[in-house]
């Protein structure tokens, strides 16, 4: 009967360090697979802020749009990424342009409201377009040491 019983306490202490050794290597699993995740996500923001960068210096994009999307991109970065750059021209841009009405609250607005909204908005890109540029000059510099601080490689262009 003893004997028995040894068995028995034998296959579940097996069964508790298998299950320990499952779990810890599910637990190891899921954490790889979101720091890919989480890598994938930052590489992508980053192609983004580079893509707007170019298209600002190229004039393709109004610089208060790059400025609410490039800011809306940083904030999704870990706030430890480094080096640090001096990009709170564009963050204060775009918040300026938070007063600005979109989507349906813009599409509500009467046409004459419409356009003196844009006006005042063209007036301010045109105002703030050398600061904005610049930054992102500035961003564009440190674009390649945050993939590499990040882990994330380079994109082949």
């Amino acid at each position: 009967m003893a004997f028995v019983w040894q068995v028995l306490c034998a296959a579940l202490a097996g069964l508790v360090i298998g299950s320990l050794l499952g779990l810890v290597g599910w637990r190891w699993w899921l954490a790889r697979r979101h720091k890919t995740e989480q890598r994938v996500q930052q590489s992508g923001v980053l192609d983004s802020l580079e893509v707007l960068c170019k298209a600002l210096e190229q004039q393709q994009v109004e610089v208060s749009e790059a400025a609410i999307r490039i800011s809306a991109l940083l904030d999704t970065l870990p706030a430890s990424i480094s080096p640090k750059v001096d990009l709170s021209d564009i963050h204060q841009f775009a918040q300026t342009c938070q007063q600005f009405d979109r989507g349906q609250a813009r599409h509500n607005l009467t046409p004459k409201a419409r356009h003196e909204q844009d006006k005042y908005r063209w007036q301010l890109d045109e105002e703030n377009r050398e600061r904005i540029r610049a930054a992102a000059q500035r961003l564009v510099t440190v674009l390649p040491d945050w993939r590499s601080g990040l882990g994330i490689s380079s994109p082949d262009r």
